[in-house]
């Protein structure tokens, strides 16, 4: 097999450079993409629980009474 001629190295050299601007144009893309995505989630995020703090300070209490029931099986209950 021969050695690859001055013009294969130069086109594959140009080859590999624009392989590798292309993949980074891509990442950047999807880098982006997903960046935007986890903005738009903590925004969700942070509309849906913007009252918790409010609505926590005014938590109601139920006052009341209750008594523990013993555990009945099968062979106890009356028929």
């Amino acid at each position: 097999m021969n050695p690859p001629s001055m013009v294969q190295r130069v086109v594959g050299a140009a080859l590999g450079i624009v392989l590798f601007i292309a993949a980074a144009v891509f990442a950047s893309v999807v880098f982006a993409f997903v960046a935007a995505l986890g903005l738009v989630a903590w925004v969700w995020l942070w509309w849906r629980t913007r009252n918790l703090p409010k609505r926590a300070g005014k938590g109601v209490v139920i006052e009341g009474e209750y008594r523990v029931e013993p555990e009945q099986h099968l062979e106890d209950r009356d028929r």
